[in-house]
């Protein structure tokens, strides 16, 4: 009889053993698939600009190459800027274009403002030829001046540029130390003395740069005056401008790296509002904020269950 008692007395406590280790390693947080750094842009908000000024086919294929990157992409126009909607974009884009035409749509002040306000409190802009001049002139987010390329040949044609892979900003050292992309009347960026910039890409010959990406307050800035979007040998930017010319080479992996770099850099800093700011709601706590209750949850489990083990055992003896 005694035997038998110990022996439910030590099924018991074995018992307990047991359920207190399930009961740790189910509270115990494992990482979810939304804390893990995606090697996309899944998540990110691109707003791609459609107006009177801008390029057809460049507006097409940056949509097509910020799909491919796994963004969640609109394409909007200047009343919805001039509106609320840069309030939820992650990266404003404008595709080459008219620089004069986007500073009228965006009715001149008031809308530069806004978009150097949104750059400022942690937004990201991304401008291609036009939209580069737009975004270093009528902006002026780019501390320097522009100057246009001196290149034989045709008005449009392929031209070698170099990929910084040295570069301290995004993250370009596994890129093709050269590539070809489309030279369309582009220009090089010369900074001020002084100005903080990473140069992406170099034109050849002479090191000018063409590429490059800052930061601007809490945001960050990338310029390309060529086309780096164009997929001259692929249908995949849904575009036929520049089919008649010869590129094996993709850009779209490059401008991936410069598009993480401009998420990761910049940093969000809610615009300064004169009126009272409302109670923030309750939510349900997040997988993150619940971590450390859980550990300490389990862990007080464990002890209790640790303290049950030795009353019991003292009460076999």
């Amino acid at each position: 009889m005694w035997w038998n008692t110990n022996k439910f007395q030590s099924h018991k406590i074995i018992s307990l053993c047991v359920l207190s280790i399930l009961f740790l390693i189910l509270l115990t947080p494992t990482p979810s698939a939304a804390q893990a750094e995606p090697d996309d842009l899944t998540g990110v908000k691109v707003g791609v600009y459609d107006g009177s000024g801008e390029m057809n086919s460049s507006r097409i294929a940056l949509v097509r190459m910020f799909e491919w990157m796994g963004a969640s992409v609109e394409e909007v126009n200047a009343s919805q800027i001039l509106g609320d909607y840069l309030d939820d974009c992650d990266i404003i884009v404008f595709p080459g274009g008219s620089e004069a035409s986007y500073m009228i749509d965006l009715q001149y002040i008031t809308g530069i403002e806004k978009l150097q306000n949104f750059i400022a409190n942690g937004g990201s802009f991304f401008g291609i030829c036009g939209g580069s001049t737009f975004g270093a002139r009528t902006l002026q987010l780019f501390n320097g001046s522009m100057y246009l390329v001196s290149q034989p040949g045709e008005t449009i044609h392929m031209t070698t540029m170099h990929t910084n892979q040295e570069c301290t900003g995004p993250d370009l050292s596994d890129c093709p130390a050269n590539f070809s992309t489309m030279y369309y009347a582009s220009q090089y960026f010369g900074p001020d003395a002084g100005f903080a910039m990473h140069r992406i890409a170099t034109y050849e010959p002479g090191g000018r740069a063409g590429m490059i990406a800052f930061e601007y307050g809490h945001g960050t800035v990338f310029l390309s005056s060529p086309h780096p979007e164009y997929e001259e040998n692929s249908d995949r930017d849904d575009t036929t401008f520049g089919d008649d010319l010869d590129d094996p080479d993709s850009e779209w992996e490059l401008l991936l790296r410069v598009s993480k770099w401009l998420i990761d850099a910049s940093q969000y800093e809610p615009p300064s509002s004169t009126t009272t700011p409302t109670p923030t709601p309750t939510t349900i706590p997040t997988s993150d904020t619940l971590e450390l209750p859980m550990i300490a949850l389990a862990s007080t489990g464990v002890i209790l269950v640790l303290v049950s083990v030795v009353v019991l055992y003292r009460r076999m003896r």
